[in-house]
């Protein structure tokens, strides 16, 4: 998928930035739909060999890049659950030597948000002192999320999520419109909603969750009865994640303000580590008052 598909408004703005050489070294990009693609986009107009502005998409240059596997593209990701000091660090060294192909070096940190408060630190420097014809693109889904004094010293661009394009996609992957609706409030990333929708503990979670809430409306006892059948499924905490989003996005849908609040009151419930069950044991029992 090109990011022109993906966020074509963006891509006008930044082929402007890139005309009149104004990029600055450092952005926030914040949203998840498209933002790793456009730090790539940008990554192949800086190093792009052909003349012009805009990636020709062709060159060695852009190939490799499209690849991950230029020499002056450090692309930096979290080692586990987190992005480590070690790992900001070692991009000192980057910033301070000469390029392997130009002058020229980009960075791409992903889920920037996962950095130790130490790496985030650690980073300032380089984004407060850049070194010429450095470029550091940062990526999360929550901006909120970003130490202050990084978002201070940064350019923060909003990636709106391109619902319309994103259940047409999803459609085009053979995907039922009832799930490609569900599955764009789920994430902002096509690849991860494919393969959820590809997985069968998703399309028999999905079901179950239509079930319960068909319950809830008709006879809440039989709901509480049903929560066996949802924890089955949802037996582990990327999944548990799943369902409360699901159950918030089906009560949307019909318009029940109040299980929609009780459900987020039971997320950070979850959250806090109170067991999967009773939490939505709290969600049952408290409809019954609804």
């Amino acid at each position: 998928m090109e990011i022109a598909e993906i966020q074509p408004q963006l891509v006008q703005e930044f082929s402007k930035i890139l005309s009149s050489k104004k990029l600055s070294h450092a952005y926030l990009f914040s949203g998840g739909f498209g933002n790793f693609e456009l730090a790539i986009w940008l990554s192949q107009a800086i190093f792009c060999e052909t003349p012009g502005v805009l990636p020709c998409l062709k060159c060695r240059a852009c190939r490799l890049i499209a690849k991950g596997e230029y020499a002056d593209l450090h692309l930096i990701s979290p080692d586990g659950m987190m992005i480590k000091t070690a790992q900001i660090k070692a991009l000192t060294e980057v910033f301070s030597e000469s390029g392997y192909e130009s002058n020229r070096k980009v960075i791409i940190i992903q889920e920037a948000d996962k950095m130790h408060p130490n790496a985030a630190n650690a980073l300032l420097k380089s984004i407060e002192e850049p070194e010429r014809d450095s470029y550091i693109f940062l990526l999360t889904q929550n901006e909120n999320l970003i130490l202050p004094t990084i978002l201070s010293r940064t350019q923060v661009i909003k990636f709106p999520k391109q619902t319309p394009y994103f259940k047409s996609v999803l459609e085009q992957n053979g995907i039922l419109p009832t799930q490609a609706e569900l599955l764009c409030q789920l994430t902002d990333s096509i690849d991860d909603a494919i393969k959820m929708a590809q997985t069968s503990w998703f399309s028999e979670g999905l079901n179950k969750c239509f079930q319960f809430v068909k319950l809830m409306k008709s006879d809440p006892d039989d709901a509480f009865l049903y929560l066996s059948a949802l924890t089955e499924t949802f037996d582990d905490k990327a999944r548990q994640q799943v369902l409360f989003d699901l159950l918030i996005q089906l009560f949307y849908q019909e318009k029940w303000t109040k299980k929609i609040e009780k459900t987020f009151e039971a997320t950070t419930m979850w959250q806090h580590n109170v067991r999967f069950e009773s939490c939505l044991n709290y969600i049952v029992l408290e409809s019954e008052k609804d």
